[in-house]
């Protein structure tokens, strides 16, 4: 027997071994332990099962999205803030200058203010004025076409826009409708123009508006399959009520930097691939669909 050569391959096996037992334990832990939970060849029935199992139900009628080809990243923009006296001379000219009680009722509260948080430009019309029309909210051609009625009037719909999701809160008896613009037919969640209608009409538009530019210099990476996304869900619920999923769409997300642009300035960055998920309660969550990370 050659001792030497049967020696060095016992050292090459052992090197293998602690190379994968290292990258184990160090190695990206965002993704990994999800990978190893998505069975070969499970069927959607089966599938289901094991989300129930961990509080998150996938409804029957809800298809799982196919995984695309490889995605790259999107830049985009964010024009500047508005001027809230621009805006007031544009609310004031369609709404035809009128003076007194009507005036206030359509101009004053439409009024903009900026949200801190979020850095939108939100309006509340409170039903009141152009904004009130008697409405029913299982109706939602009709919820749909007023509000876009309201928004093209009031200058608040931009060019490109896209509906990319209506929530219902059944606490508040209102109904959200979501706009968002595309590229290269992908929503891109980093904008948008949100519609608060109540039964008397529109209670509150909020806009945060981005300008999808091009696509990034970065190569095209695989797009994770969207199982794993709900699998990583799951288990950020765990120990919490039974959640139902009641959307799941594929686009384009990044928050904001933590460097907000000055008035006269574009603040631009990049938007990622994610899988993006829905819950009866109406929270959203945005998941990278490249490596699995969340995205805030």
């Amino acid at each position: 027997m050659d001792w030497a050569r049967a020696r060095a391959y016992l050292l090459t096996a052992f090197l293998v071994v602690n190379l994968i037992l290292a990258y184990s334990i160090w190695g990206p832990t965002a993704t990994l332990p999800y990978l190893a939970e998505v069975p070969q060849g499970q069927t959607v029935e089966e599938f289901r099962e094991t989300l129930a199992n961990r509080k998150l139900v996938l409804p029957v009628n809800l298809s799982l999205p196919r995984t695309p080809q490889p995605m790259r990243f999107v830049r985009v923009e964010a024009p500047p803030t508005p001027d809230f006296l621009q805006w007031g001379l544009e609310i004031s000219a369609v709404t035809g200058g009128h003076s007194g009680q009507d005036d206030l009722a359509v101009a004053g509260s439409l009024r903009p203010t900026i949200d801190a948080q979020t850095k939108a430009v939100d309006y509340f019309p409170r039903a009141t004025g152009l904004a009130a029309r008697s409405l029913k909210l299982d109706n939602r051609e009709q919820v749909i076409h007023f509000a876009e009625e309201y928004l093209r009037l009031m200058a608040l719909f931009p060019a490109g826009a896209r509906l990319s999701g209506v929530t219902e809160n059944q606490n508040a008896g209102t109904v959200m409708l979501e706009y968002c613009p595309v590229f290269d037919g992908v929503p891109v969640f980093s904008g948008y123009v949100r519609v608060e209608v109540s039964p008397r009409g529109i209670e509150k538009v909020s806009r945060y508006w981005v300008e999808p530019r091009s696509y990034t210099d970065s190569a095209a990476k695989q797009v994770r399959p969207v199982r794993e996304a709900l699998l990583r869900l799951a288990g950020r619920l765990a120990g919490a009520r039974v959640r139902t999923v009641m959307e799941i769409q594929l686009g384009y997300y990044a928050g904001r930097t933590l460097s907000l642009a000055q008035a006269d300035d574009v603040h631009g960055w990049d938007t990622v691939p994610v899988w993006r998920i829905t819950l009866d309660g109406g929270e959203t969550y945005y998941i990278n669909a490249l490596n699995g990370e969340w995205e805030s």
